[in-house]
């Protein structure tokens, strides 16, 4: 997602080739040919197509998280709920370490009718292996901040919508925007591509804590439902090893947060030191040093 409203920061650099002519302010680059009429218009129009892409994968990345929240509030108001068997690689896929991808991937899956019938999804066939766990008050809680997450992310996506949209306008308008006005538009960008990857980071992780919490609660199923000695062994074996995962990753959160305190510290204390060793200056702070002389 952070290439989302990428494409909105070189408008104003092209609109200012239209009919050959550099935007007010700026000299014609040396060496340079100016852009014929033909090109131009292959120009804009690529990047109209372009722009149109990314309104595409924003409103369905919008109907996907969408989808995704109303599935988990249903979720939430069941006694039990249908739950697939969890990838042998989930404690080292990307969707079990939460972040935009695993949010873009969840949406992308819910944003319209799901082949595979994903658990959870009202009338799809359950996959083979699907157990029925109860809702617990701390599974309550994960599909509640889920929930929340992808709520929250959904403003923001709009307004990335209809950031994209004012500029496709702009581009079939043919306006030509001023500098500072486009200095203005790359500034807003950057501000809203920061905003939309926090509120994915924030929905991804969100996801991938409720998938682990769901896996543990399947396992813990299975374990019962199993026959044979090594299977009921193998389901004993892979919940003490997600336990102790999910111990290990709440540790690893408490730590990361204690580094970038001590991260923090570190940037204000050396912000304090280093202007104190800069040259002084002449006006009442001492004379700089004399040519070969040391600092």
């Amino acid at each position: 997602m952070l290439a989302v409203v990428a494409l909105l920061w070189p408008l104003g650099a092209v609109a200012g080739e239209r009919g050959g002519e550099p935007p007010r302010g700026r000299e014609p680059e040396r060496g340079r040919e100016p852009l014929t009429p033909e090109q131009l218009a292959e120009r804009q129009k690529q990047m109209k197509a372009n722009l149109e892409r990314q309104t595409e994968f924003v409103t369905n990345m919008a109907k996907g998280f969408e989808a995704r929240r109303d599935e988990l509030k249903a979720m939430a108001a069941k006694e039990t709920i249908p739950v697939a068997p969890p990838s042998p690689q989930l404690l080292g896929s990307r969707d079990a370490r939460g972040g935009s991808a695993a949010a873009a991937r969840m949406a992308m899956l819910r944003r319209g009718p799901d082949p595979r019938g994903g658990p959870g999804r009202e009338g799809a066939p359950a996959a083979p292996g699907t157990f029925d766990v109860p809702t617990t008050e701390e599974l309550k809680k994960a599909i509640a901040k889920a929930a929340d997450a992808y709520t929250a992310a959904l403003p923001v996506l709009e307004e990335q919508k209809k950031a994209i949209e004012t500029e496709l306008k702009q581009l079939e308008a043919g306006g030509q925007p001023d500098p500072a006005t486009g200095r203005e538009r790359m500034a807003a960008a950057r501000d809203l591509m920061t905003k939309g990857a926090k509120a994915q980071a924030a929905a991804g992780d969100a996801e991938a804590e409720l998938q682990l919490l769901l896996a543990k609660a399947w396992l813990g199923v299975a374990k019962e439902k199993v026959t044979g000695d090594e299977a009921k062994a193998g389901a004993a074996k892979a919940l003490e090893a997600l336990d102790k995962f999910l111990a290990l990753k709440a540790q690893l959160d408490e730590l990361e947060g204690k580094i970038e305190q001590q991260a923090t510290a570190l940037q204000e204390g050396l912000g304090q030191v280093l202007p104190a060793l800069a040259p002084r200056g002449r006006e009442g702070r001492g004379e700089p040093p004399e040519r070969g002389e040391r600092r």
